[in-house]
Parts: C-alpha cells; structure tokens; sequence
C-alpha cells in the first residue's frame, strides 16, 4: 500500500471519527476524581519506576547535562521547536476528533508558516502572530469522548500513563509517527529519536531537585501526572476541586 491509499483511508476513517466526536461528555460539573487514574499495579509501577530512575542517573540524565552545557540556550530552543512542530498535524486530527475546530485551523496554519517562513520550525512564527499551540492528544481525545482514565501505569524508560493514555499514545504514534514521515534513513529515523530523547530530558532538568526532595517522589510523579492531565484534558479549567478532593 503506497502513501496516497494509506492518506486516503486515514481520511475515510477520521471523517468518521469526527462525526462521533459530537458525542462529547465533558462537562464543567463533572466529578474531577473520575479523571484521575486508579493505581492497582502499585507494587508493580514502583519497581518499574526505580528501575526508570536508575537508568535515568547513569545514562539520560548525564547524556541531558552535556547535552544542555554544550548547546547553546537559542539553539537548545530552536531544536524544540522543531520537534514541536513535527507533533502539528496530530493536533490538528485530535483538535477535529474533539469538535474543535478553531483549534484544528490554528494548529494548521502553525504547521504551515512555521515549516516555510519558520524553517521546518527552528523558528515559531506563528507565535509572533499570536497563534499558540493547540496541543491535543488521542488520550485527551479520548476522554472527550467519555473514556475513563482506568489504572494508573508506569512504562519501563517511556514513564507514567495510565491505560487510556497508553492506548492513545499507540493510537497517535501508529496514526502518523513524524519522524518516519520525514525521512526514510534508518540511520538518520535513529539519530532524530535520540535527538529528541535527549532535548527533551534536558528540559526536566529544572525539575530534578524538586523530584529529590520529596518524601515519596513515585507518589508525588503520579499526583503531578493526574493533575496535569485532568488540566489539559478540560483544556486548563477543569471541574472545582472540593478540600477532599485536593487529597488523592
């Protein structure tokens, strides 16, 4: 199956997908604990989490120091862009699979004038025109869509999901993985994916010390990752949290 036939039936099933899109249960008086993600496997997720967090201080972790002492700041910068950019069209499917349409059309023309004008994104151009990303997921998509979170997971090096983002990310990555897209090398596929591995470790390394310094730092990753996708899932306003359930 060449290129055009596999656009092609994307485009079929996307068309239907949108159409189910009106089917969106997401409500401002939603329970915000129904958002946020069981953890069953704890004992299991905890292993795999000090094994992530050896492998991170050995190899990642110092590879994303030089990595961020060597680059300079602008360049450091311009290099996620690019792979920011990379991620655009997935928020164009995702904003349509939601009924967002003046998301879909801001994250088009980011894509458009940030890889022309903005050189394949090293440069957001867009941005200068106050046309912020729209970033959306097939998890968020998901939950759009009524999917509950489901149990909490934690992938060994990939780190913490839960089961509808975990499908999501299959989803996004089997729909249209950019790097594949831009280049048939292998070499060059492997060279990208390391590229864009390490750019983004360096951009947690702000949050190391703050990881460091709490009691249970697997508890507190997991609360740190339910609250940030209950806020993007409701697009950053979610449901008013009562006293009780600030505590999960």
């Amino acid at each position: 199956m060449n290129k055009f036939e596999k656009f092609s039936r994307f485009v079929l099933v996307l068309g239907a997908l949108v159409a189910l899109s009106a089917c969106s249960t997401l409500s401002k008086n939603d329970d915000p604990i129904e958002q946020i993600s069981s953890d069953p496997l704890a004992s299991w997720n905890r292993g795999v989490y000090k094994f992530n967090d050896g492998v991170d201080k050995v190899a990642l972790r110092p590879v994303a120091k030089a990595y961020h002492a060597v680059v300079p700041d602008p360049a450091e910068r311009s290099v996620g862009r690019f792979f920011s950019n990379l991620g655009e069209p997935l928020n164009i499917v995702n904003n349509l699979l939601q009924g967002k349409v003046d998301g879909a059309l801001n994250s088009t023309y980011r894509f458009a004038v940030n890889s022309t004008i903005g050189l394949l994104g090293l440069f957001d151009v867009a941005k200068s025109y106050d046309v912020t990303e729209s970033k959306e997921d097939f998890g968020q998509t998901l939950a759009t869509w009524g999917v509950k979170p489901g149990p909490y997971i934690m992938l060994p090096l990939l780190g913490p999901t839960n089961l509808r983002d975990g499908f999501g990310r299959v989803v996004d990555t089997a729909a249209f993985y950019p790097i594949n897209e831009i280049t048939d090398n292998s070499a060059a596929r492997t060279g990208l994916n390391a590229l864009s591995i390490i750019d983004t470790r360096a951009g947690l390394l702000g949050t190391d010390s703050l990881l460091e310094r709490q009691l249970d730092p697997y508890l507190f990753l997991k609360e740190a990752y339910d609250k940030n996708r209950l806020s993007v899932v409701y697009d950053g306003a979610p449901p008013e949290q009562s006293e009780d359930d600030l505590d999960f």
